[in-house]
């Protein structure tokens, strides 16, 4: 076929001029990410008939040749399609897809190198389509068309290749690792729906980029992670917001930080316009200052399908009050999430302690052993040794004194049933409270068929450890075992002396019984 002249006015000597555009080099590769899965979202039915069910993208960087290729086999270009792909003031047929501007090829292409070149062919077709700009060329010689030769090929070759030369930007080999992983982020939901496979190639290595959801904190049982599906009015328009936000789950071994994953991904067409590892959105209106708790642990995605993006579709165009209004339409929406983000760990697992799930798991782990201390005083199963009567009348007075500072007290009371000896069971209910107390146990019932006690967890001696899930049940057996101690040798003493070592052996043998089982 014949070869055809292409008038790329206005002036080629405004190619030169993108090369100072402000770009990120992960925004200006995203470009022709864009084409690339756009024309196979766009096309994807057609596709299909031919078995074609997935696109691959390679970016590949040359270094020691100094030149990017990135090549895809989506559904490639018909010759329409092609001249507008590379002309300059030809916009997009298609206003409501990624490349809505068609400018992107342009202008990341321009950026990245003086000299680059456009190959494609569609599916089905047998016309291949390849045009070069050389940017110093045309400026020098005043020319403003390039040549678009065609040549022919087989049906089911498809797809396109854009190969830039004589780069302005290089990569560096730290730079490799940012770009994976924004353009993972970027494309998180084409890469989690294994229809596009997006390749990162540098000299001889070779990166398929994947993206891993990052989980939501569970919390009292539930997982912290709430949908938005609304719409707010800002000067006579209707602005939708649908996403959800969530709370990260605490980070394990050592992992990464919880910072740079925090923040809310700003998506539009199925794609993060603002966004990445470092890079969310904390509007300090929601997060607050750069360190803050919630700045740690608030995360989200969030579909913003009305806003408008500027050209580099790196961030919307919202100066004009947009910004404001949404964050004004976000914020009490999410109000009860970003409270429990707002708390640290500490704070949280100290409410957790007076929590009702916590108190039903510590009865859980700790009736077996009340249960054993039972069957031990009536003969069911020995004890380590014979324990001394005849105990001494000692209540313990330092410590059944109510506090009077301010308390907080858990609504849950655990009640464990003991037997005494073959006649007499007492009824032990327990709960918790925080207090500024010098008391660890305060005593409110003391009688032969109940005692009715709270265990101070904020007591200086248990306070470093009262947070820990394991610790709560040691401290709740070791307080039973203590108690029905002094309960017996009460009940077993005469003329109402307890011997100085009765509860002390009493308490050696309940808490032999512990094993591995409890």
């Amino acid at each position: 076929m014949k070869d055809e002249e292409l008038d790329i006015r206005p002036e080629a000597g405004i190619l030169g001029v993108f090369s100072r555009l402000s770009y990120k080099t992960w925004y200006a590769i995203a470009e022709f990410v864009d084409n690339s899965t756009q024309s196979f979202f766009s096309n994807e039915k057609l596709l299909h008939k031919d078995h074609i069910d997935n696109v691959h993208v390679k970016i590949k960087y040359l270094p020691e040749e100094n030149e990017l290729i990135i090549t895809d086999d989506a559904y490639g270009m018909e010759l329409q399609d092609f001249k507008r792909a590379v002309k300059l003031d030809s916009k997009s047929d298609h206003p409501d897809t990624r490349n809505e501007f068609g400018m992107g090829l342009k202008t990341a292409a321009s950026w990245f190198g003086e000299v680059w070149s456009v190959e494609s062919t569609q599916l089905n077709s047998t016309n291949k389509y390849f045009t070069e700009v050389n940017i110093p060329l045309l400026r020098e010689k005043k020319v403003n068309s390039v040549k678009i030769e065609t040549s022919k090929c087989s049906k089911e070759e498809h797809g396109t290749i854009v190969h830039i030369r004589n780069l302005t930007k290089q990569i560096s080999t730290r730079t490799h690792s940012k770009i994976c992983s924004l353009l993972e982020s970027m494309y998180r939901r084409d890469l989690e729906s294994q229809k596009v496979i997006i390749e990162f190639v540098s000299g001889n290595n070779s990166k398929i980029l994947h993206f891993t959801p990052y989980e939501p904190l569970t919390y009292k049982g539930e997982i912290w992670k709430m949908n938005l599906d609304y719409s707010f009015e800002f000067k006579k328009k209707q602005y939708k917001v649908k996403g959800f936000v969530g709370i990260l789950k605490e980070r394990e071994n050592g992992g990464k930080s919880g910072f740079v994953n925090a923040g809310f991904a700003l998506f539009r067409r199925n794609r993060v316009i603002i966004g990445g590892e470092g890079q969310n959105y904390k509007p300090t209106e929601i997060f607050g200052e750069a360190q803050s708790t919630i700045s740690h642990k608030l995360y989200g995605e969030i579909d913003l399908e009305d806003f408008p993006v500027n050209q580099a579709k790196d961030g919307f165009i919202w100066d004009n009050g947009l910004e404001e209004e949404f964050i004004k339409s976000l914020a009490p929406r999410i109000k009860k999430i970003r409270d429990l983000a707002a708390k640290t760990v500490k704070e949280r697992t100290k409410e957790d302690v007076l929590s009702k799930d916590t108190s039903e798991k510590t009865y859980n782990d700790t009736k077996p052993f009340a249960d054993k201390i039972s069957a031990a005083n009536i003969g069911i199963i020995p004890v380590a040794k014979k324990t001394i009567s005849n105990p001494e009348q000692e209540l313990f007075d330092d410590y059944i004194q109510e506090s009077n500072k301010e308390e907080k007290f858990s609504e849950a009371i655990r009640s464990y049933s003991i037997k005494m000896n073959q006649l007499k069971e007492t009824k032990f209910n327990v709960s918790w409270k925080e207090a500024d107390s010098k008391n660890w146990i305060d005593v409110k019932t003391d009688t032969d068929d109940l005692v009715e006690f709270y265990i101070n967890i904020n007591h200086q001696f248990f306070k470093p450890f009262s947070n820990n899930s394991d610790f709560q049940t040691v401290l709740e057996k070791f307080v039973i075992a203590y108690m029905a101690s002094e309960k017996k040798a009460k009940l077993a003493s005469k003329d109402g002396k307890i011997p100085a070592n009765s509860i002390r052996n009493l308490l050696n043998d309940f808490l032999a019984l512990i094993d591995n089982g409890d």
